[in-house]
This record gives structure tokens, sequence and C-alpha cells, in this order.
């Protein structure tokens, strides 16, 4: 039977960065499009607040680990709404803001867990994608321990996740940390792509 963890909202400490957001945007200082997003932003930025549920899950089934994270139903809702209402410089900030969150919450899941694993003496090897080493079928069968914790969560027949803001992945796990000391055995890691195998 798999282990599964949620994390809550507690767990992350999620603060929107304007240069990456703006950057996202292709909304330079000097862009003429400049002066309208820095005036939505603080709106942008409260709507965020108010609406960002980031919640996290880890499901253990041996030595693959399927990642969960989302920032919840009504930001995907918010962006949709100001969209319809044609209120397209509030809505695309918004909506980059929510991606840059979601990116962010990985970075600091991704920080959390291999802590974690580094004191079992664990680590990450290679780094699955769904729709790229893995069928939507298969995402649905590995999503599926999560499942009661999100029912809100729905997997299209193209493996496109409901709500948006949301990623899943999967990591596989090695007993040897992955760096030049000699003790890694690069023929038993499936990180085939890894800087220390090219090199």
């Amino acid at each position: 039977m798999d282990k599964v963890t949620i994390l809550g909202p507690e767990h992350f400490h999620l603060q929107p960065d304007a240069p990456e957001v703006f950057g996202w945007l292709g909304c330079g200082k000097n862009m003429p499009c400049r002066a309208a997003f820095d005036a939505a932003w603080p709106e942008a930025a409260a709507m965020l607040r108010m609406d960002m549920l980031p919640r996290a899950a880890l499901s253990e089934h041996e030595e693959l680990l399927t990642v969960f994270l989302t920032l919840g139903e009504a930001p995907e809702n918010r962006v949709n709404s100001l969209f319809a209402e044609h209120k397209y410089v509030l809505a695309s900030l918004l909506n980059t803001m929510c991606d840059q969150m979601l990116f962010q919450m990985n970075h600091q899941f991704s920080d959390l867990l291999q802590r974690r694993l580094n004191a079992e003496h664990r680590y990450m090897a290679e780094r699955q994608e769904p729709g790229v080493d893995f069928s939507p079928d298969i995402q649905r069968k590995r999503f599926a321990p999560l499942q009661s914790a999100f029912p809100e969560v729905k997997i299209s027949s193209r493996g496109i996740l409901t709500p948006a803001k949301s990623m899943m992945y999967c990591v596989t796990l090695t007993q040897q940390a992955c760096e030049q000391t000699g003790l890694h055995d690069c023929s038993k890691c499936g990180q085939k792509d890894c800087i220390y195998r090219k090199a």
C-alpha cells in the first residue's frame, strides 16, 4: 500500500517575484505595456493572496514517488472570470503570477523532499513527466492513491489536470548521491541526461 503525505499551506512561503513575472510576460521596464501591468499589480497580488490554497501530496510506492502540487480551484476560476469580463491586463498578470507561484511551490517542495530523503540516505534519480515519460492511463493510476485527498482533481484523456494551476510528476530514487565522489554507479541510475554521466 502506498504511503501518502499531504502538505498544507503552512509548508509554503510563496511571494510573487515581479522581475520573473514581468519576464514571463515579456514586459520589460521600457515596454509600453509596463505601466498598465504595474498599475494592476497590487490588485492582482491581493487576489492571489485571497484565492490560492497551496497544497502538495506525495505518494510513495517502493522507489517511485508521485508528486502533486496545486494552488486550488479559486485562482483558475478568478482568471477565467477576469478574461470573461474583458479585464485582460489584470487577467494576464494574475494568470502569470499563478504560474510563477506554482513553480516557486515546486522548488520549495523539492527542497523539503530532498532534505527528508537525504536523512534517509536516499536520493532523487530521474524525474518523469506525464505525457512525456508515461501515458495518461498510467498518470491516472499513479494519481489514484491521492484522489481521496483531492476529489476535485480531474485528469483528461490527454493527461490535462484540472484545476489548471496544478502539477504532477514522478521521481525515481537511488541509494547513492548523484555527485562526482566516485561512489555513485551511473549504470544503475535512471537519470540518463545527468551532467555527471556526460562528464
